[in-house]
């Protein structure tokens, strides 16, 4: 969760149109454990990362497969909702790799391999070397897609975050906003309970619209 929202760490400032206005304070650390948005999201991004790290679990366990082969079961794994048939063959490429390192174990410790188990042998290494160099691709790749994922969600929590902050701000006249983990000896107006309602409030499938701050500037930490 604090990847999620570890840009969000500073304080909000909304200039009205005078500094006699008073100011309030949002308590970030209580949106973030009270707020379904914020942890939707956070959810959606363990999930993820749980379903990368099966995929590159699975694709290790079955490292002597063809490419043709391996090609498929990492699509396989990447998919959601497989059929009867997709998962019957998942287990039928699984049997496939683990038959293929028993023999290749049994080909390793043979003293006088014959020229048949010799050119076994080359072959399930070379098999073998070529799976670690797919997996170690696969995996900086997963990685990268989870990094993208996750600063999405990082701006998305972001504009939704701005956004409510500023309404809430405008509704009550509130000239500035604070990050109540910041040194803050007074404020006048606590609007944590409305930015969670309104975070709870917004629709999953609609992704949550730009803050229209004119006229207003917003200081990070």
């Amino acid at each position: 969760m604090k990847r999620l929202t570890g840009c969000l760490l500073g304080m909000w400032m909304l200039l009205g149109a005078s500094f006699a206005q008073s100011f309030g304070i949002v308590d970030l650390e209580r949106v973030e454990r009270e707020s379904q948005f914020f942890r939707t999201r956070a959810e959606q991004l363990q999930t993820l990362q749980t379903r990368y790290r099966g995929v590159i679990q699975s694709m290790v366990e079955n490292i002597i497969l063809t490419d043709e082969e391996r090609e498929e079961l990492k699509n396989l794994l990447l998919a959601e909702n497989l059929n009867n048939a997709q998962q019957q063959r998942v287990q039928q490429l699984s049997q496939t790799a683990r038959q293929r390192a028993t023999e290749l174990q049994q080909l390793r410790q043979k003293p006088q391999p014959t020229e048949t188990e010799k050119a076994a042998l080359e072959r399930f290494t070379q098999m073998e070397a070529r799976g670690r160099e797919a997996v170690q691709a696969l995996d900086q790749q997963l990685a990268q897609q989870l990094e993208q994922r996750t600063r999405q969600l990082n701006e998305e929590i972001r504009k939704a975050f701005d956004e409510v902050v500023a309404q809430v701000a405008k509704e009550r006249k509130l000239a500035v906003v604070f990050n109540k983990s910041l040194v803050v000896l007074y404020a006048e107006v606590d609007i944590t309970d409305e930015v969670i309602r309104r975070l709870n409030a917004r629709k999953e499938s609609k992704a949550p619209a730009p803050a229209s701050n004119s006229g207003a500037r917003r200081r990070g930490s």
